[in-house]
């Protein structure tokens, strides 16, 4: 059974789709989301792995200002010439870079770069996880072409269901331009313009989406002790760990909330995800050079310590060592076996290796 090629939207509805491919490295993105905000419009941005990897701040940023981020391999390879190895390694490189970047499971629905597809790579997409593959029409901007010229290719198929493609990279430098112009020309045919979910709804199709996580097997000791870990006692301790975390610029507080109230709101009610919830007892903070650095909140799923959230003043990968310690310590304490998270998680795999702990990155069913 191979995956579906969507080349249109419901037929039958006033929608039309705008998406964007690959990601400009020079140019500055708000370029394509100005105009899409100033027009009221939410567009669709299809971006490669790599692409995530080297800006996540502005992946964050596109999502938490209400647009649709989905992948478009990792390297941006013509997927019809790579063998299946290579084709599922663009796809599971992607969904980690996207899980990393934004803390959320990545989207079940693609493009091919260049268009480059046959019928054999639509069946290891629907193998890999029911994937879908988001086409449309071609706007020619990815040639650098001026504004005029995108329009007057993509006007006669500005109907009802239809995907524009256009780019959001360097070369594609008049795409904004000619963006706004098919924007009001689609208000004035009474087509409404939404995100790439919605449009699939439109057919009856809900969108997947894929999760990965790591799993580590508790050694019976640390490398060496976790130190400066203390457990939350007070109020005052989560008043204090809420207003010094705002300013470490995690994902955790930029991507949801506006407000250290909110914040300090979120930090207070447990947490119940992944089929776990939190264990109150389970929330520590780590001390150091007199304020805090980082803290974690965790729970405890059958013979698995669960890593439900953790931050950290500083950005290095080292700081997950600090917590992982914390972790083994604590599972040991508990008479757990194994411990499991679902962010940072590549960062994580590499210090495990390093401290020469059994860990594996698995999907997250």
């Amino acid at each position: 059974m191979a995956a579906e090629a969507v080349w249109k939207g419901n037929t039958n509805q006033a929608i039309c789709a705008f998406t964007f491919d690959d990601g400009p490295s020079q140019l500055p993105l708000e370029r394509w989301l100005d105009v899409l905000e100033q027009e009221g419009v939410i567009g669709t941005f299809f971006f490669t792995g790599e692409w995530i990897d080297q800006f996540p701040y502005k992946a964050r940023e596109m999502i938490s200002r209400g647009h649709v981020l989905a992948p478009h391999t990792y390297h941006h390879r013509r997927m019809a010439q790579v063998p299946k190895s290579v084709f599922l390694e663009e796809l599971k490189l992607t969904e980690l870079a996207y899980q990393d970047a934004t803390g959320l499971p990545c989207p079940a629905f693609m493009r091919f770069p260049y268009c480059s597809y046959n019928e054999e790579n639509l069946e290891w997409l629907a193998e890999w996880g029911g994937y879908l593959d988001i086409e449309g029409i071609d706007s020619g901007d990815w040639a650098g072409v001026p504004a005029e010229e995108i329009v007057a290719e993509v006007e006669p198929g500005l109907v009802n269901g239809a995907i524009v493609v256009m780019h959001s990279n360097d070369i594609a430098k008049h795409s904004p331009e000619a963006l706004r112009e098919l924007i009001r020309m689609a208000k004035q045919r009474g087509l409404k313009a939404i995100g790439i979910p919605e449009l699939l709804q439109s057919l009856g199709i809900e969108a997947g989406h894929k999760s990965w996580k790591i799993t580590v097997e508790v050694p019976a000791e640390p490398d060496l002790p976790a130190e400066n870990w203390v457990p939350l006692s007070s109020r005052e301790q989560l008043a204090e760990i809420a207003a010094q975390s705002i300013d470490w610029h995690i994902r955790q507080y930029t991507q949801n909330f506006t407000s250290e109230s909110d914040w300090l709101q979120h930090l207070e009610n447990s947490l119940h995800e992944f089929r776990t919830i939190e264990d109150r007892q389970l929330f520590y903070l780590w001390e150091f050079s007199g304020s805090y650095w980082g803290y974690v909140r965790a729970g405890v799923m059958k013979d698995t310590l669960v890593l439900l959230d953790f931050a950290a003043k500083e950005a290095q990968a080292d700081t997950l060592v600090y917590m992982l310690r914390w972790a083994v310590e604590t599972a040991n304490r508990l008479g757990l076996t194994r411990i499991e998270a679902r962010q940072d998680i590549r960062r994580m795999h590499k210090m495990c290796v390093q401290l020469g702990w059994q860990a594996e990155i698995v999907e997250d069913q």
